[in-house]
C-alpha cells in the first residue's frame, strides 16, 4: 500500500559489529552508511528486501510517558511533540519534529526550554494545540519547586512560533503568554492536574482541575471536605487570558486528584450553541458538560473509558476490554471492548440530562496503550490498536461505524519489533494516515511512525 515508516535505530534488534560491518540475522541490519548486500535496499537506515515497509525513527529518549506523545496536524504532514525531563541528561525541554508526507523527518526543534521543573517529580504535564503550520500554544502544569513555600500547583501557557517547513534549523521563538504562572489550589500530595487546550472558532479554552478543602460545618460535616473544581480559562488565539477562569464543582463522591484527559466542543447545529464536553481522569473517568450559559452536569463513565469523538450532541467513548491476571496495565485482556455513547439533552434543572448507552462491540482493545482514534467527517472513524497484546508484532487499523460500532480491519502496520508499545497516536492529513507509537526498552523509549494512504 505504499507504506512509509520510521524505525528503531541503534537501540533495536539490529546490531553492528565492532569493526563496523553489519550483522545479518532474522531481522534486517542497520545500514547507516548505505552498505547492504546484494538483494537488499537501504530503507530508512535498515537493510531490507526491496519494498519492505520499514518503520522510521522520529526520536529516541531515555524516558517518555505514553501521554507525552502528541501529534499536531500540519498542511503537509504532522508535528510530533514530546518532552524530556529535568532529571534527564537533556534537562526539561518540550521538543518536536516535523514528519512530511514523503516520510522525511525534520531535525528536532526545541519548542520551550525555559520552564523549570523539579528534578524529583514526575511532572510536568502538558498539552499542545496547533493554530497554523507555524503557531502553537503549549500549556504546562507542574508541582511546586523544592524552595517554594506555596504548596499550590503551577500552570502556565506559552505561545510558540515555528520556522517555516524546511527551515527547522533557524530555531523556534517562544514566550510565556501570561504575565506569570497561575498557582492552582491543591489538596494533598501530588495533586497536579493535566491541562487540556480546546480550540473554539475565535478563541481557545484551557481546562484544569484544582482541588481544595471546604471549611468544616460542625452541624453538617465535622471535618473539612475535599472537592474538585474544573477551571475553564478563556484565552485569545495568542494564549493571553481574556477573563478570569470559571469554576465548576466536579468529581462528587469520586477521586479528585485528576487531570483533564479530553475536551470536545459540542455541535448540534443550533445557532449560538457554545457548550463543551470536558472528560476528567482516565482511570475513573467522568464527562462534564458545560453549557454556554455557565451551568454544568456530570456523568460517571465506565472504568478506564477513553473519550474519542463528539457527534452532534453525543460523546463517544471506548470501554476497553477487561484486564485479566492481576489487572495491571501490562496484563492480558479478555473480551470485547465496547463503543459507548453519552447523550446530553438540555433540560434546564439540572442543565443537562445525561445518559450512557452501548453502541456496539469492537473486539479486543487494550486500555494500555490507549487506542488512537481518527474522526472523519462523513466517513467511518479509524481505530489504531495493537489489539489484545501490548507487544503485538503489528498495529491493527480498523474502520468503525459510529452509529453501530461495526468494525472492519482495513490494514496492519508491521512494527518489526517485539518491544512493548506504550503509546499510539494517529491523524489524517491530505489523504494520508500518520500513525505514531512508542516502543519501550529497558534503555530508552523510541518514537516511530508509519505514513500510509488513508484507508
Amino acid at each position: 500500500m505504499g507504506l512509509l515508516t520510521l524505525t528503531l535505530g541503534a537501540g533495536g534488534a539490529w546490531g553492528v559489529s565492532a569493526c563496523g560491518a553489519p550483522e545479518y540475522g532474522p531481522l534486517p541490519a542497520l545500514c547507516s552508511e548505505g552498505a547492504c548486500p546484494d538483494g537488499y535496499d537501504c530503507i530508512h537506515g535498515v537493510c531490507a528486501e526491496p519494498g519492505t515497509p520499514v518503520p522510521i525513527t522520529v526520536t529516541r529518549v531515555e524516558n517518555l510517558r505514553g501521554e507525552d506523545l502528541k501529534l499536531v496536524p500540519q498542511s503537509d504532514g504532522v508535528l510530533v511533540v514530546w518532552q524530556t525531563y529535568a532529571y534527564g541528561p537533556e534537562g526539561q525541554r518540550f521538543r518536536g519534529a516535523r514528519v512530511r508526507a514523503d516520510g522525511t523527518v525534520s531535525r528536532p526543534m526545541d519548542l520551550v526550554t525555559s520552564f523549570v521543573a523539579d528534578e524529583g517529580s514526575v511532572e510536568p504535564f502538558y498539552d499542545v494545540l496547533g493554530l497554523s503550520d507555524e503557531d502553537l500554544l503549549l500549556a504546562v502544569s507542574a508541582t511546586r519547586l523544592p524552595d517554594d513555600d506555596s504548596p499550590r500547583a503551577r500552570l502556565l501557557t506559552y505561545r510558540v512560533r515555528l520556522p517555516a517547513p524546511g527551515n527547522e534549523g533557524r530555531g523556534v521563538q517562544f514566550a510565556a503568554a501570561w504575565p506569570g504562572e497561575e498557582r492552582m489550589e491543591t489538596a494533598g500530595y501530588g495533586a497536579v492536574s493535566r491541562p487540556k487546550l480546546l480550540r473554539r472558532t475565535d478563541r481557545v479554552e484551557l481546562g484544569y482541575v484544582r482541588t481544595r478543602e471546604l471549611a468544616a460545618d460542625p452541624e453538617a460535616e465535622p471535618t473539612a471536605v475535599v472537592i474538585g473544581e474544573l477551571g475553564v480559562f478563556p484565552l485569545a488565539l495568542d494564549g493571553a487570558q481574556l477573563a478570569p477562569p470559571a469554576y465548576f464543582q466536579v468529581r462528587r463522591e469520586q477521586s479528585v486528584a485528576v487531570g483533564v484527559s479530553a475536551a470536545f466542543a459540542r455541535t448540534d447545529g443550533s445557532a449560538g450553541d457554545d457548550s463543551a464536553f470536558w472528560v476528567l481522569d482516565d482511570v475513573r473517568p467522568s464527562a462534564v458538560v458545560v453549557s454556554s450559559g455557565g451551568a454544568s452536569s456530570e456523568l460517571r463513565l465506565e472504568r478506564l473509558g477513553h473519550a474519542v469523538e463528539v457527534t452532534s450532541q453525543s460523546l463517544l467513548y471506548l470501554q476497553p476490554s477487561a484486564r485479566a491476571g492481576e489487572k495491571l496495565p501490562t496484563d492480558p485482556v479478555a473480551g470485547d471492548a465496547l463503543l459507548r455513547r453519552v447523550e446530553a439533552v438540555e433540560v434546564g434543572d439540572p442543565p443537562f440530562m445525561l445518559t450512557d448507552d452501548v453502541v456496539g462491540a469492537l473486539g479486543e482493545v487494550r486500555d494500555t496503550p490507549r487506542p488512537a482514534w481518527v474522526a472523519r467527517e462523513g466517513r467511518p472513524a479509524l481505530l489504531v490498536t495493537p489489539g489484545a497484546s501490548s507487544n503485538a508484532p503489528s498495529l491493527q487499523v480498523y474502520s468503525v461505524d459510529q452509529a453501530s460500532g461495526a468494525t472492519t480491519l482495513v490494514t496492519r502496520i508491521e512494527r518489526f519489533s517485539s518491544t512493548l508499545v506504550d503509546a499510539a497516536a494517529a491523524t489524517v492529513v491530505g489523504g494520508r494516515l500518520y500513525v505514531a507509537w512508542t516502543d519501550v526498552t529497558e534503555a530508552a523509549a523510541v518514537v516511530r511512525m508509519a505514513v500510509i494512504p488513508e484507508p
